[in-house]
């Protein structure tokens, strides 16, 4: 037992005498000890200096069976669990080729400082991580035509894993251009992932060809932003892939590739692309319909199957195109409570549909289940529950608080509320409120969330107290001292229920006795010609 400790216990004692080396452009030096008040220069400087001690693979070219790590600038400085904090300025590039560590070493930007990287290449790399730091050549007066973050698995070199990016900023240009030609001659593409385990998170990716590609296993991305893209927003192309609460927004029709937001395919090449999550996502072909290089954008598109067990769950998906969520060859796939809608369904070459088909060889999809979406359309080999037509301008309007400002967030009385199936329904919605809000989970990425249940709980945006609720008798409303009115209407739209008041102690009763059991929208009128109406859901059961 004592044996099967020892790692554990070194990796922490090696974590408790970690240090800490600063870099500064402007005044630092290598001669330096990379202390706060003697700090280093640039973090191209130091690499090229074999400041950091690593290890890598030998012999080359690698092969798992007879390569084994040797030291590398075993004389360095900086060793396995240190951090580089990186000061203003322009630190150069960071090409580090073959560097194997045990324990993460972490470049990282100074608390209120703005490092720029001039690009990132991490060839047969172990253990890094970066943060906080941004990622452009245009700060170095250049555009680059290839990869502004490059992770690569290298033939010759070996293989790159266990990579962490957190809340970077990687960017062509600060502001996106107004002409193809500049789009096609100038920009760079966003991250590219050519390896196993690798995190992303809360990174902005803007201005860019293709955001983010994930090209290999065990890849995860959370709360990332890819804004302004002409290729993919984002890719994932291997097995195990988790995209989960990404924001893809404004596409740029700058030449022949169809873009998506997401793509995928498998058996090409030898991939496969298994076991993969596309969770909570938004999708926006364009934030501005004014804008010059508007184009079509394809949703979530996985052509050339066979895609086995994927999940897409709470996406929010508002795209110029047909291919909403399309899967041409899929098995025991399940895509649940997606909002999938075209703002112009009635202008080529819109509406939206959620599909699942054979494979484009004509083998068949089996095993799928699409359940509790709302779509333009839907084209499903497979089991189908309680799915939502949607694809007029009125039923948007009926059914969204402002769908022309892309807030699909459900209004009272939405008729997907209420609505889904409890058994295909997930526990929380796109925002992660819990489902359900009410008595059923509603249809859609967006839970209605203006339900009370209990004297401890408020309304959404804060500032009533609605209890007790459900209630067959009185109902109680509390922390109303600014309310002028109430108006309830059943789920039909009558109104059934109407008080003014010019002044009350905080406490208003209203007596349900006189109503039969269901579910009423209950809207709360502010005296405030400035204050906003809220509308909560009263159940009677």
């Amino acid at each position: 037992m004592k044996h099967t400790l020892l790692p554990a216990l070194l990796l922490l004692s090696l974590a408790a005498q970690a240090n800490k080396f600063y870099l500064d452009p402007a005044s630092g030096n290598l001669s330096n000890p990379g202390t706060l008040s003697a700090p280093w220069s640039t973090l191209e400087a130091v690499i090229g200096a074999g400041y950091i001690v690593s290890n890598q693979y030998s012999p080359l070219p690698y092969n798992a069976s007879t390569s084994s790590l040797i030291p590398k600038n075993a004389s360095g400085f900086v060793h396995e669990g240190d951090t580089l904090v990186l000061m203003h300025g322009l630190h150069g590039a960071a090409f580090l080729n073959n560097y194997i560590n045990t324990l993460p070493i972490t470049i990282m930007g100074m608390a209120g400082h703005t490092p720029v990287i001039e690009y990132v290449h991490l060839r047969a790399c172990k253990n890094w991580r970066f943060e906080h730091v941004k990622v452009s050549t245009e700060d170095f007066g250049y555009y680059l035509s290839g990869k502004l973050f490059y992770i690569e698995s290298h033939s010759w070199q070996g293989p790159s894993s266990h990579i962490e990016i957190d809340n970077c900023e990687l960017y062509s240009t600060q502001t996106p251009w107004t002409t193809a030609a500049d789009w096609n001659n100038l920009m760079s593409d966003g991250i590219y992932i050519k390896g196993d385990s690798v995190v992303l998170k809360n990174n902005l990716v803007r201005n860019v060809n293709f955001g983010i590609q994930a090209v290999g296993n065990y890849i995860e991305a959370e709360h990332n932003q890819v804004i302004n893209f002409a290729g993919d927003g984002m890719r994932m192309i291997g097995s195990h892939i988790a995209f989960r609460y990404n924001l893809i927004k404004n596409c740029y029709d700058v030449n022949d590739n169809h873009d998506d937001g997401i793509q995928s395919w498998a058996q090409i090449n030898g991939v496969i692309a298994d076991d993969n999550e596309v969770v909570g996502n938004i999708i926006l072909n364009t934030d501005d319909t004014e804008r010059p290089l508007n184009g079509p954008l394809q949703g979530i598109g996985c052509f050339d199957g066979f895609y086995n067990r994927w999940k897409v769950m709470n996406n929010l998906i508002m795209v110029d195109h047909w291919h909403g969520i399309t899967f041409l060859g899929a098995h025991d796939c399940e895509i649940i409570n997606n909002t999938v809608l075209d703002l112009t369904p009635d202008i080529t070459p819109g509406g939206s549909w959620i599909r699942i088909n054979a494979h484009k060889d004509g083998t068949p999809s089996s095993g799928c289940l699409v359940a509790n979406n709302v779509a333009n359309s839907f084209y499903v080999d497979g089991q189908t529950f309680n799915n939502k037509v949607l694809n007029t301008y009125q039923q948007y309007e009926d059914n969204f608080v402002d769908y022309a400002q892309y807030d699909f967030h459900l209004l009272p009385g939405s008729v997907l509320i209420d609505a889904a199936n409890p058994v295909y329904s997930p526990s929380d919605d796109i925002e992660l409120n819990p489902r359900p809000f009410g008595i059923l989970p509603d249809i859609g990425a967006y839970e209605y969330t203006m339900v009370i249940s209990g004297i401890n709980q408020v309304d959404k945006d804060g500032g009533f107290k609605l209890y007790p609720n459900p209630s067959n008798s009185q109902l109680y409303i509390a922390g109303t001292e600014h309310i002028c009115q109430l108006v309830m209407h059943d789920m039909h739209g009558r109104q059934i229920f109407t008080e003014s008041y010019s002044e009350n102690n905080g406490m208003i009763a209203i007596s349900l006795e006189p109503y039969e059991s269901g579910i009423y929208i209950l809207s709360i009128m502010p005296c405030n010609s400035h204050g906003i109406m809220k509308t909560l859901k009263v159940i009677k059961p």
